[in-house]
């Protein structure tokens, strides 16, 4: 699959993902996907202001993120795409 192949999948990935309703997916993949995410579009994780708050649910989404920053941009929206053609099976 070329670069633009894939990043043309991510996106409407993407789009999939943003109609649906977030609260039928299991709190395990929100975490990957958010991670997949965040790592696809290259977001660094230090700069990230959601994390300034002490609370539970954003050290779960620092950690998450941590855990994908040694997979390439590319990967990343392989395994983003995967998890939500699984979730929704096409066609769209």
């Amino acid at each position: 699959m070329t670069k633009e192949e894939l990043d043309k999948k991510f996106q409407e990935a993407f789009e999939k993902a943003s109609k649906e309703e977030q609260s039928l997916v299991p709190l395990e993949l929100q975490l990957h996907l958010y991670a997949y995410y965040k790592r696809a579009i290259d977001e660094p994780y230090v700069n990230n202001r959601s994390f300034e708050t002490n609370d539970l649910r954003s050290a779960f989404k620092m950690n998450a993120i941590i855990q994908v920053q040694q997979i390439s941009k590319e990967e990343a929206k392989q395994r983003y795409v995967k998890i939500i053609e699984d979730l929704y099976p096409k066609p769209w």
